[in-house]
């Protein structure tokens, strides 16, 4: 009977896995702004309403015979310099109330442009002004900016951020849409549901690790290193065993995640609160550090208290990011708890997809001059992101990284990353090349270590 071969059949499961990842990694196409629509967006919190609405430049000048450019730097500065009047334009245009009495007050505050392929867009930004016990799930608006001078056009109504009903930075899907026939619509926001809410908040945690470079950059340089021991005499070294070097890896993302649940939930609270400009430049410096010692351990099998002591300014990095979503405003201590379940999630699921490849190269030849080529690389990264954070000196290193990290590419350079480490592995192998494993650290016998060294090219 024909033997099977486990290394063939590993390569073609592994092959088939990541087409199948890619297949689903994939997202549907979001409604872009189509520079002849204004909006109206709507954020739900427990303690009020808030919202904005955009205005297409073009049709803002045509009606109040302004010039603002399409460009968005210079029409930032002339909506800043139109703004009473763009403001004055939109009260006039937008009312709210629990009936046709629209009585609500609007006060409007703030302002800000977006850049669309079709048009750049102004926006001012209003809040309720009504003292609610519970935010109303119904109410009645009144629309009809641009509408009234140009009855082609139309606007739309979203509910960008609604804990109750699990909706968070929806800029996509429409919940009214406003014509020169209908300018009066009632808003009815869907029944409450506290598991859409918690399921939402633990996506939105999922989300941050898939997009947030810095966290995923950090992660690695502690992962790198796993797969290997620290021996005196050679240096790294491959490690003995799966068991030992998962259980490395366990260590690390497990102290990772309780000293960012320490300093989530003080930040998220509001007990403990540092300057972002610290929290990010710290968090920037803690990669160099990690990666840095994957050149010259300082603690090894240490890596565990790297993870913990700057996990803690990781953890302050996640509670800024809960005070831009609004997630401090509705359900605190639940948006914490769904928030820090869908980092680890996440964090788990990096590690899942870095880890097999890096087992599987760590007896290669090529594994450590990989190793010191990228965490090199991650130092220079880091160091970048410290001139940006720090001393606000922009030397472009996010907009490199996105070219890698835009998702689903990252799935695609782990897949790719697998099968070559496969390859390599196997190759080796082929050709009795495989760097001999050592138990615990120790160097091995004098005659085994002479065998290693004239094994190697």
């Amino acid at each position: 009977m024909k033997r099977r071969n486990p290394g063939r059949s590993f390569a073609r499961f592994t092959f088939g896995l990541i087409v199948s990842l890619l297949v689903l990694a994939f997202p549907l196409s979001a409604m872009a702004h189509s520079g002849e629509e204004s909006y109206v967006y709507f954020q739900v919190f427990d303690d009020g309403l808030e919202g904005r609405v955009e205005f297409p430049v073009q049709d803002l000048n045509e009606v109040l015979g302004l010039n603002i450019p399409q460009d968005e730097e210079a029409a930032l500065a002339a909506t800043a310099q139109n703004l009473e009047l763009i403001q004055q334009y939109a009260a006039d245009h937008l009312a709210l109330g629990l009936d046709d009495a629209l009585d609500w007050t609007l006060v409007f505050d703030g302002y800000s442009v977006v850049p669309a392929g079709n048009g750049t867009y102004s926006v001012v930004n209003f809040v309720v002004a009504e003292d609610f016990d519970q935010v109303p799930r119904e109410f009645v608006t009144f629309y009809n900016g641009i509408i009234e001078a140009k009855p082609e056009r139309a606007a739309l109504l979203l509910i960008e951020t609604d804990w109750q009903s699990g909706t968070f930075r929806n800029e996509a899907n429409h919940l009214l849409r406003y014509t020169a026939s209908n300018t009066t619509q009632t808003v009815s926001l869907d029944e409450t549901s506290w598991f859409r809410g918690f399921a939402a908040v633990v996506g939105l945690g999922m989300e941050h690790i898939q997009i947030g470079t810095d966290h995923i950059l950090f992660i690695l340089a502690l992962v790198l290193p796993a797969v290997l021991i620290w021996v005196r005499s050679r240096g790294w070294a491959p490690a003995p065993s799966f068991g030992s070097s998962l259980w490395r890896v366990v260590k690390i993302a497990t102290s990772f995640t309780i000293a960012h649940t320490i300093t989530l939930t003080l930040g998220g609270l509001g007990i403990v609160e540092f300057s972002p400009r610290l929290v990010e430049s710290v968090i920037a410096i803690s990669i160099a550090l990690a990666a840095a010692h994957n050149l010259r351990p300082i603690a090894f099998n240490r890596e565990w208290l790297i993870a913990f002591v700057f996990g803690l300014f990781h953890g302050f990095g996640f509670a800024g990011l809960l005070a831009e979503l609004g997630l401090d405003r509705s359900n605190r201590i639940v948006s914490l708890l769904g928030f820090n379940i869908g980092i680890e999630i996440g964090q788990i699921a990096i590690i899942l997809l870095l880890f097999p490849a890096l087992f599987i190269m760590r007896r290669t030849r090529y594994y450590l001059g990989l190793m010191r080529i990228g965490s090199i690389a991650l130092i220079a990264i880091s160091l970048g992101w410290l001139l940006d954070r720090a001393f606000d000196i922009d030397i472009g290193v996010d907009q490199v990284l996105l070219r890698f990290f835009l998702w689903p590419r990252p799935l695609l350079i782990v897949g790719i990353g697998t099968l070559i480490a496969v390859g390599l592995y196997y190759y080796e192998r082929s050709r009795d090349r495989l760097i001999p494993i050592e138990p615990d650290g120790e160097p091995p016998p004098q005659e085994d270590k002479e065998l290693v060294e004239s094994e190697r090219p």
